[in-house]
């Protein structure tokens, strides 16, 4: 059933809507969640952005525990099933780690809306947690019941989650220091290029985080064209981190979809180093190059 449906979706295709969903399942992928934390962290609020980033690391981490216990193989290996090389995505189906990230976002504009008291911002998140999942389907990278499951789950976690961090009143850069030993041990049970892109993340943004907050204090409110300047210069050296240390590390010739251990340890070192620079790298920058008069 799961599959006719997957074949059903993808009668609408055609080069617009082709062109559309790919457009939009970017929204669930790593490049707008680094933007979306950067913007906020470093011109908004660093609390704020550090409650969003806690929450989709830990959604992001269930989600590829529970892959990894059904190990569900996608779409697109099945006859029928239309896909093209740049649409593929590598590891399990079930359940989707866009519509994960979907249900992240969408609790988050959920929860911002009510705080401004504008439901405009949680529409915007309704209509992430749904087209992000259909894209996946659309695309035949996940099953309905992929993406049903990964956006619903991560939704119920987030607000959990966004609890657990309010108790967590001041000290929340500490507990979150204290997890990220958790994430390094993982790595010795599950060989997976989401897990441990997710754990050099989480374990970066956490040790940039507790420095930040113990050591910088930078006040990210300043004049609009500085924020501008700040988010392009974080962004740019960010994306160099992540795609310039491809060229340096030897990775293999198939890193994506048949990665090597050598190939994990370096996707754990790179994003580590995104974390760091994110955090605390970039707010040290700004505080001396964009200084307040």
């Amino acid at each position: 059933m799961d599959l006719e449906i997957v074949k059903i979706i993808q009668q609408l295709r055609n080069p617009v809507f082709d062109w559309l969903f790919y457009i939009i399942t970017q929204i669930g992928d790593q490049y707008f969640f680094i933007a979306l934390v950067a913007v906020i962290y470093w011109t908004v609020n660093k609390k704020y952005a550090h409650k969003f980033v806690f929450t989709f690391m830990l959604t992001a981490i269930v989600n590829t525990g529970i892959k990894e216990i059904v190990q569900r193989i996608r779409p697109f290996y099945y006859d029928g099933i239309q896909t093209e090389p740049r649409w593929e995505t590598s590891g399990y189906s079930f359940p989707s780690g866009h519509s994960q990230a979907a249900g992240a976002l969408g609790y988050m504009a959920y929860d911002v809306s009510k705080k401004l008291s504008k439901k405009w911002i949680w529409y915007i998140g309704i209509a992430i947690m749904v087209l992000v999942p259909f894209s996946r389907v659309y695309l035949g990278q996940h099953f309905l019941s992929d993406v049903i499951v990964g956006v619903t789950l991560s939704f119920i976690l987030a607000h959990y989650i966004f609890k657990l961090v309010d108790k967590m009143g001041d000290n929340e850069h500490i507990y979150t220091l204290m997890l990220a030993p958790l994430f390094v041990l993982s790595l010795f049970f599950v060989q997976n290029s989401d897990l441990y892109v997710a754990a050099g993340g989480f374990v970066g943004f956490a040790v940039g985080y507790y420095l930040e907050k113990q050591y910088v204090q930078y006040d990210v409110k300043t004049d609009f064209w500085k924020q501008v300047l700040k988010v392009v210069i974080g962004l740019v050296i960010a994306i160099a981190l992540k795609e310039g240390l491809k060229l340096i590390l030897p990775y293999s010739i198939d890193e994506e979809f048949n990665p090597t251990t050598l190939d994990l340890i370096f996707d754990f070192f790179r994003y580590l180093l995104i974390g760091v620079w994110a955090a605390v790298g970039a707010p040290l920058v700004f505080k001396y190059v964009f200084k307040r008069h």
